[in-house]
């Protein structure tokens, strides 16, 4: 009677190398181009993409409110939303 014998084989797999990981941005889905102005108090806030206006208090307001409007008219969710200044 044969008996084989299995030789166990050294495997050698390539050491990995210590590398930060990639992190993936957020990816706008739709990116709108805004025009902005100030009217006395008031931001004045008009998309020419959906044509609509709107207005914020302040200029740090400016990008959300502009946000939230397009993301009422057009349906697309607000996180997929980047707008786009040209001022």
């Amino acid at each position: 009677m044969r008996t084989s014998y299995q030789r166990s084989s050294l495997v050698v797999r390539p050491r990995r190398t210590l590398r930060a990981k990639r992190v993936l941005r957020p990816i706008a889905g739709q990116c709108f181009e805004i025009d902005i102005r100030l009217d006395g108090s008031r931001w004045i806030i008009r998309i020419p993409e959906i044509d609509h206006v709107t207005e914020a208090e302040t200029r740090s307001a400016v990008e959300t409110a502009a946000r939230e409007s397009i993301a009422a008219h057009t349906g697309i969710p607000i996180g997929y939303i980047s707008v786009w200044c040209r001022n």
